[in-house]
């Protein structure tokens, strides 16, 4: 009981001496302060950026590899009827796709895709989009959903239905106040218009095709058959006096595996098989979304730590002005620790007394960042629209830090307040 008393009587002499100075406590309270809440919102914008990128990669389908038709860099050769005209035939072709989806042990399902832009046209007004030719299984692939109506089924693909899928951007545009269902859509290329029935609105573009489709959402989707039938696979441009024509069997090849460990073992195979039947040609780009989360993840790890030692080196300088605070501190107080020594206290308890002290200060200089901490997330979410994510190891580890700071900073003035010679500190002026 008569410890206990002590330990309360050292806790309090502690407390007091931060009270007393008030202006050099604040002083030092706001250094430490501004240390942890700057390093809790950069841990928060860093963490909500991360997830955010992660939820989209996880929407291309943690189990799916993704392979893209690219134009090459250098763009000649090709076949042409004329010196001004030339069709460039490039990206993935179909006995690609089928290669794909035989040889890469674990995989369940594929999905190939044909992209072209089109004018659309309805009631008056023209849009540019984006017209994506699927195979009736895509949706399930690529994680489509329509918002009304349906998507694309088999029968639309084996009879080369006329029909599309529009996205809820398009349909708010070519169809104002409108129920776009079983409304006519006219699609052209530069030879001919045909008429599309309109058969459902998606509810979100699926994140496999966000980037042929661009920053804009105008896009179709028709049955592959009715794209091949009806407009080819050649896009032509015309430009300057000049017609250039591409040709690309397929856009796009979705290749759906049985797990993320299938994934991981398929990637290379599929790079393999690529790399053998296009030598030399850089004409396709491979995405696994699973391979680039994890890089995303380690990437996310070494900015965090990046933002710790950032945040320490604030903390150290905090902890820099605590120490120097404490040992002028002792200056000033040594006949009191003389006094105090005089009347039985020990080392131990001037050694508490001072350590209570600088602690005191870096906890008050915590639990305010912390508070601030959050704080700043919030606004920023709000203000700019970035993703935030504060997590209790987001609160935890700067807090900690400046505990420990303040702990290591008030050790050395308290043993060295500890060590002064009783009769030396009572003559003391």
């Amino acid at each position: 009981m008569i410890s206990l008393q002590r330990i309360a009587d050292v806790v309090r002499l502690g407390l007091h001496g931060v009270v007393v100075h008030k202006v050099r406590s604040v002083l030092t309270v706001l250094g430490i302060l501004f240390g942890v809440w700057s390093v809790i919102a950069m841990l928060a914008i860093n963490a909500g950026l991360s997830v955010e990128s992660q939820r989209q990669l996880r929407n291309l389908g943690s189990t799916n590899i993704i392979i893209d038709s690219v134009k090459p860099a250098a763009s000649g050769g090709g076949s042409s009827s004329s010196s001004n005209a030339r069709i460039l035939a490039y990206g993935l072709t179909r006995a690609d796709a089928e290669r794909l989806k035989d040889n890469p042990p674990g995989v369940i399902d594929s999905a190939v895709m044909h992209w072209a832009r089109r004018n659309a046209d309805a009631g008056g007004k023209r849009q540019a989009v984006s017209i994506f030719a699927v195979e009736a299984h895509y949706a399930d692939v690529a994680g489509a959903t329509v918002e009304s109506g349906r998507f694309i089924n088999d029968a639309d693909v084996i009879r080369h239905r006329p029909c599309c899928v529009i996205t809820r951007e398009l349909a708010a545009e070519l169809f104002p106040c409108q129920n776009p269902l079983d409304k006519t859509l006219f699609l052209s290329d530069r030879a001919a218009t045909h008429a599309f029935t309109v058969i459902g609105v998606l509810d979100q573009l699926p994140q496999s095709l966000a980037r042929q489709a661009g920053t804009g959402a105008r896009c179709a989707i028709i049955p592959l058959t009715t794209d091949l039938a009806t407009f080819g696979e050649v896009m032509v441009f015309a430009a300057q006096g000049s017609r250039d024509a591409e040709r690309v069997e397929v856009s796009q090849c979705i290749l759906r595996m049985a797990d993320e460990q299938a994934v991981l073992a398929a990637a290379p195979i599929v790079r393999d098989l690529l790399e053998r039947f296009h030598p030399g040609v850089r004409d396709y780009e491979v995405r696994v979304p699973v391979e680039e989360i994890e890089l995303m993840k380690a990437d996310r790890r070494r900015w965090n730590f990046m933002f710790v030692m950032i945040a320490s080196v604030s903390l150290l300088v905090g902890g820099i002005g605590i120490m120097n605070i404490m040992l002028a501190s002792v200056t000033e107080r040594t006949r009191e620790i003389g006094i105090r020594r005089a009347l039985g206290a020990k080392r131990r308890h001037i050694v508490t007394q001072f350590l209570v002290e600088s602690v005191t200060l870096t906890t008050i200089g915590g639990v305010l960042g912390i508070a601030i901490g959050l704080l700043v997330p919030w606004i920023i979410r709000r203000a700019l629209g970035f993703e935030t994510l504060t997590t209790a190891a987001t609160l935890l580890v700067p807090f900690v830090m400046a505990v420990v700071v303040g702990l290591l900073s008030g050790l050395y003035p308290a043993l060295r307040a500890a060590r002064l010679d009783p009769v030396e500190a009572l003559r003391h002026e």
